[in-house]
């Protein structure tokens, strides 16, 4: 049996209020911390429409007042469909 380090990653789903959305990126209330630089997939609900991301943690607070976190990322990648979609809950909104 090797007594080599073995590590990896776990993932994992978290609940998350939306605060602020644009085309580029989103503001989230989460119950947790995201590490600053870290990249992570989200579900973006929109009105009933699922929206896919792949976004950068650009910062990370903790919420005052309660114990969550105000998370800010940026949007890296997302499926042409998905963006249509953001497009036209945006125009909507």
């Amino acid at each position: 049996m090797s007594k080599d380090v073995i590590t990896g990653s776990a993932r994992g789903q978290v609940s998350a209020r939306l605060l602020d959305l644009s085309l580029g990126g989103a503001r989230l209330h989460l119950g947790t911390s995201l590490e600053v630089g870290a990249i992570h997939d989200f579900s973006l609900d929109l009105g009933g429409e699922t929206v896919w991301v792949q976004a950068e943690v650009k910062r990370c607070q903790r919420s005052e007042g309660d114990p969550g976190h105000l998370v800010g990322v940026e949007f890296l990648g997302i499926d042409p469909k998905d963006e249509r979609l953001l497009r036209q809950y945006l125009d909507r909104a």
